[in-house]
């Protein structure tokens, strides 16, 4: 079941996101190219269906917003199929963030601070193979709303032809799911000092791969 309610809301700051290709196929991190915040507010919450408008800030004060309608039960919806931003509450390791047999499987659950109170926190953190490539992403969600507390992706394929890289990163700095708006700032817990260390592993390790392309999976993130 979903552990928002309608007006609830999260900001994230720390934007970073770049993509790097011989060739233009769809980017996975297309969304948060130039971005210098995201604001995720929930309109509606009816059975598993979630219904939040995103908001993507640019540096220059202009903004795009999109609405997704979101069934956090199964999956379906057209929320972002790379970052889940909301998922079911009081789910905890080994659950699935989906019901389906092939969705992602929550690998941990610890305790942190955010946003000024002590939060039992979710994460997956996986590494995918593929021939000629890997695909390395951090996920964190709070684990009684079920809010994207953060997040690190780093994507490389290459063949001798062809290369792409891609990575991206967020990490919420303001909501009022859980503290009164005015006291909303995020004070970075212990899961979080992880990310910057996690791109950098990431991005260094990208040499020690035999590089060689499917654009399937590009596409699929």
């Amino acid at each position: 079941m979903p552990g928002v309610k309608s007006g609830d809301s999260a900001t994230y700051g720390q934007v970073n996101a770049s993509w790097k290709s011989s060739t233009a196929p769809v980017s996975p991190v297309k969304d948060l190219l130039g971005v210098s915040s995201v604001a995720v507010a929930v309109l509606n919450v009816v059975g598993n269906s979630v219904t939040a408008r995103q908001t993507y800030t640019y540096p220059n004060g202009t903004t795009r917003v999109i609405v997704w309608v979101e069934d956090i039960r199964s999956g379906t919806g057209n929320m972002s199929s790379a970052i889940e931003w909301i998922i079911a509450g009081s789910l905890a390791s080994p659950d699935r963030i989906y019901d389906s047999s092939s969705a992602s499987t929550i690998g941990k659950t610890v305790q942190g601070v955010y946003a000024g109170s002590v939060r039992t926190v979710s994460i997956i953190n996986s590494t995918q193979p593929e021939p000629g490539g890997f695909c390395k992403f951090l996920r964190i969600w709070d684990q009684n709303t079920g809010l994207l507390l953060g997040f690190a992706l780093n994507y490389t394929v290459s063949n001798g032809n062809y290369h792409v890289s891609a990575s991206a990163s967020a990490q919420m700095n303001q909501t009022n799911a859980w503290v009164l708006p005015g006291h909303a700032g995020t004070r970075l817990p212990s899961p979080f000092l992880g990310l910057a260390l996690f791109l950098a592993a990431a991005i260094g390790s990208a040499s020690v791969y035999a590089l060689h392309v499917r654009r399937r999976l590009i596409e699929s993130l």
